[in-house]
């Protein structure tokens, strides 16, 4: 059995994406995948468990560990280590005029350090923040702003990134489709199971 672990709950905001994201990825493998999520107190015994996080911080780190570790799983390497995967995938359908946007700077390095090569990243916990980078591009005449959010699924987060972007009055500004809703992510969440393979 495959598992795709999520943050949060089966109540989350996003707990239905993650469930659609699972039936993708069962159809393009041809294999059962199903969705867990940390605050679950066991995973399937005996499953192959793909952490779906971007960040390296303390739930790829510790959380998932322990959780795979108590259910006798096999502990996959988390989705954040695609670092080149997820910023061609990011890259492939960007604007000119894109701001990258990450949830924050801490375990997000790898990324920022690939996508600030093709533009500017901003985050939406710290600094640089959304608000200063878009001011920053449009006193410097950039017009047609694309904010390209580097987060898996939409919900309060990027509900948090279209009022920043509101707030700024700045014109032209536009969000792009969060990655879960690019062409090619459920294959890269695919990709990562047949690789372990």
């Amino acid at each position: 059995m495959r598992v795709l672990l999520a943050h949060g709950s089966s109540d989350s905001a996003h707990a239905e994406q993650v469930d659609a994201l699972a039936g993708n990825v069962s159809t393009l493998l041809g294999d059962s995948v199903t969705t867990a999520f940390l605050s679950d107190a066991r995973l399937p015994a005996g499953a192959e468990i793909l952490p779906l996080f971007l960040g390296a911080g303390v739930h790829v780190t510790k959380d998932a560990p322990a959780l795979a570790a108590v259910s006798n799983c096999r502990l996959l390497p988390a989705f954040s280590t695609q670092t080149d995967a997820i910023s061609s995938l990011i890259l492939k359908n960007s604007s000119q005029n894109s701001i990258f946007l990450l949830y924050q700077t801490t375990g997000f390095e790898a990324l920022q350090n690939r996508l600030q090569e093709h533009g500017p990243v901003a985050c939406l916990h710290g600094e640089p923040s959304l608000t200063t980078v878009l001011q920053q591009q449009h006193q410097a005449g950039a017009s047609g702003i694309t904010v390209q959010p580097v987060l898996l699924f939409p919900g309060h987060s990027l509900a948090r990134v279209r009022s920043m972007i509101s707030e700024s009055a700045i014109p032209d500004v536009t969000v792009a489709p969060v990655l879960s809703e690019l062409d090619g992510f459920a294959e890269l969440v695919a990709e990562c199971f047949r690789s372990a393979e």
